[in-house]
């Protein structure tokens, strides 16, 4: 078991190694900010843009309250507990969104004039026709797009919403919307009402005119046949007479009855049940039926379609509906039964009543006659009294239609909005500056995972397996210690304070016996001999650390001379050689700086010598070394340019008087450094690193590939050139993340 000290210290060991992720990530975007604020910048605008240039758009609201039918119920429909789920009111939903009523909106308030709906008449390239089917789709469609219906949860409220650019247009779809929905309802809810009152009527219509045309028949009669009175012995049929015609008249009555109220039920199904249909075994199965259809919605929302209590219910639902349909079926079946029924009574008694008056007009045909035509009429009355009772009963039901009375009521009518919904500035601004922030730094890690350049000390490392001996920050106004101001005020004939090394009283610097004479160098605006002119600044201690890294990079086998290359041109190996000099040179070491690049020379133009004679002259004539070697204005610090460019640099590097060159300058000199040219173009370093004590490689920071790294260095394998290690040159210190050397270096030499 571990102890509690080796718990903490692993606990610190994993925060550490998570800040340093962390510190990682917020490195590569840093690096990378000027993406991330230019796609933040750019998406930020082009989400301006569009916002303000945008027409607003207003969205009217309003909020209709949906009811069950709107009936005295009994004390067991109160008791019910109804689901808000319940099909009753997703129908609803559906009616409130349908291309129906949406069509009849259109139609009421005639947006197929609208401006906003058709546009403006000079911009159309035909006429409006209201009678043409694809433009009046469009028009449904194009109303139902703006068209939001929302039910409110737990509750029976309903949210319906429109937008528009007219905030007056908004708030009149809306209204008109829910005045339509309720004329819908009313009309679905009293259309059965309405049929049985049309039923009703025609037949009241027809039995007046019936009894109107007896009673003139009736008239006519009696003063055709003179009747006064009648017999005795004409009673006793006449009474018969009187009693079947009044059953006649019954069994009419009957039969009307059973014929409407099998036309109210013939279209009975079981989604529809009438409240007037007092069944209560069907009331039950209902009840039944909407029971388990709202227990399997609920538990469809929870479980697969073949969950087994899930199919269970089903087919319990689907056997309770098929029981409702049977028994609603039943119903319907038995009320056509008694209707025929009755029918059949009624045709039954017509037949004996005419059988009656048959007999009753042998014995008196006129006596006869007349009774039955005044009890025909009677009976008819009374037929007539029934059906406008009927009437009257249905009459007081439809009654209620004109009174709008419906189980949908509007809550909250929808005003006139007065601020547009859309667009909404503020959010549409930091939805733009967080997706431009969000693009900004995905594409940031995304050029960043695609980056392979060299870029710090663990990819020198893990690329090509040798150690950074110091990395070079890119020349800046705060990394030169105001440099670029130097540069500024040498233009105007200014010159700053600069550190010299101390001389005594009347002391002078001599040259050594082989070196040629020349003049002082101006002094450059830029990184080159920085150490010189700027030993204070950032730039000059990182080119110190390189120099103490290479001294004691071997201390049992020191290295004197040096060769200084880079894998492909322009990474700064010219600068590092010249640099790097000033240090050695600056600890008091004799440096002699050889400017090897035989095809591309740059030591010359930094120290401002002539390039007339040089390297090529020594390796090609008999001349003296001294005419070559030439002094610069740095103490300790030679140099032997390149001189003219030969047509076979390699061979003159790999010749045996430049290994001659090598030793003699290595025995009267501490350090000899060598600028050599990029070894991946051209074979000379390599001619040339195979001679020397040690290999110097710079890559340029951001910009040499992984791949000239990995390169450079199997070929360097290949020829078994003894590699000391790596500058990184050109590094932009904040990017990666160098805060605290520069915080430490300036606050160290300002105390």
């Amino acid at each position: 078991m571990k102890n509690g000290n080796e718990i903490q210290l692993a606990d610190y060991e994993v925060a550490e190694a998570q800040e340093i992720d962390l510190r990682d990530y917020w490195e590569r975007l840093m690096r990378r900010r000027g993406t991330v604020i230019a796609v933040a910048l750019g998406v930020f605008v082009l989400g301006a843009f569009w916002t303000f240039i945008q027409k607003p758009v207003y969205t009217a609201k309003a909020q209709l309250l949906i009811e069950k039918e709107p009936n005295i119920l009994s004390f067991e429909q109160v008791l019910q507990i109804e689901s808000m789920r319940d099909d009753f009111y997703q129908t609803q939903y559906r009616l409130l969104s349908g291309r129906g009523l949406a069509d009849t909106v259109v139609e009421r308030l005639k947006l197929f004039e609208n401006p906003e709906f058709v546009g403006k008449p000079e911009k159309r390239k035909k006429p409006v026709d209201p009678s043409d089917h694809v433009f009046r789709e469009g028009l449904v469609d194009s109303f139902l797009g703006r068209l939001t219906v929302r039910p409110v949860r737990l509750t029976r409220l309903v949210d319906v919403a429109f937008e528009a650019r007219d905030p007056k247009l908004a708030a009149d779809c809306v209204n008109e919307l829910a005045a339509a929905f309720i004329d819908l309802n009313i009309n679905m809810k009293y259309a059965a009402t309405e049929q049985a009152t049309t039923f009703l009527s025609e037949q009241i219509k027809g039995l007046q005119t019936e009894i109107e045309q007896k009673e003139n028949q009736l008239q006519g009669f009696e003063a055709e046949a003179n009747i006064v009175a009648l017999s005795d012995n004409e009673t006793t049929v006449i009474d018969r007479l009187s009693q079947l015609n009044k059953a006649l008249t019954e069994a009419q009555i009957e039969r009307s009855q059973k014929e409407a109220t099998w036309n109210g039920l013939k279209n009975v199904s079981p989604d529809y049940v009438p409240e007037a249909i007092a069944n209560p075994l069907i009331q039950r199965l209902r009840e039944e039926y909407v029971r388990l259809k709202r227990e399997t919605q609920k538990m469809e929302e929870r479980f697969q379609p073949d969950y087994p209590e899930l199919q269970r219910m089903k087919v319990e639902m689907e056997s309770a509906r098929k029981s409702l349909d049977d028994e609603t079926q039943n119903l319907v079946k038995g009320a056509y039964s008694e209707y025929q029924t009755a029918l059949n009574r009624e045709r039954s008694l017509e037949a004996e009543f005419g059988g009656q008056k048959t007999e009753a007009f042998k014995m008196n045909s006129s006596a006869v006659l007349y009774n039955g035509l005044k009890v025909e009429i009677q009976n008819k009355k009374t037929l007539l009294d029934s059906l406008l009772r009927r009437e009257s009963e249905t009459g007081v039901e439809a009654r209620l239609k004109g009174l709008r009375t419906s189980n949908i009521r509007v809550v909250d009518r929808a005003r006139v909005p007065v601020r547009p919904s859309s667009p909404n500035k503020r959010r549409n601004l930091v939805l733009a500056l967080l997706l431009g922030l969000g693009g900004g730094v995905g594409l940031a890690f995304l050029f960043d995972f695609l980056d392979n350049s060299v870029k710090t000390s663990e990819d020198v490392e893990r690329y090509a397996g040798l150690p950074t001996l110091g990395v070079v920050p890119k020349f800046t106004l705060e990394g030169a210690n105001k440099a670029y101001a130097y540069g500024r005020r040498l233009k105007a004939g200014k010159e700053p304070a600069r550190l010299e090394p101390p001389k005594a009283a009347g002391a002078v610097v001599e040259a050594a016996p082989f070196v040629a004479e020349v003049g002082a160098a101006e002094r450059p605006g830029s990184i080159e001999l920085v150490p010189h002119y700027f030993p204070n600044s950032r730039l000059a201690e990182s080119y110190r650390s390189i120099r103490t890294a290479l001294l004691l990079s071997s201390a049992d086998d020191p290295v004197k001379t040096v060769a200084v290359t880079s894998a492909l041109p322009g990474e700064g190996k010219t600068v590092t050689v010249s640099n790097l000099a000033v240090t050695l040179a600056q600890s008091g070491k004799t440096v002699l700086v050889v400017d090897a690049d035989l095809r591309r020379p740059r030591q010359h133009r930094i120290f401002k010598v002539k390039n007339t004679f040089g390297l090529t002259t020594y390796l090609t004539d008999s001349i003296e070394l001294k005419s070559v070697v030439k002094s610069t204005e740095i103490p300790n610090l030679f140099l032997i340019n390149a001189g003219p460019v030969p047509p076979n640099p390699a061979e003159l590097l790999g010749s045996e008087k430049m290994s001659r060159f090598i030793r003699m300058m290595s025995e009267e000199c501490d350090h000899v450094l060598f600028d050599l040219p990029p070894m991946l173009e051209i074979s000379d370093a390599l001619v040339l690193g195979a001679k020397v004590d040690g290999l110097v490689l710079v890559v340029h920071g951001d910009k040499t590939s992984r791949e000239a790294l990995k390169k450079a260095r199997e070929k360097l394998d290949l020829l078994k050139v003894r590699t000391v290690g790596v500058v990184i040159n050109n590094v932009d210190m904040p990017r990666h993340g160098a805060y605290y050397y520069k915080d430490y270096y300036h606050g160290y030499h300002k105390s």
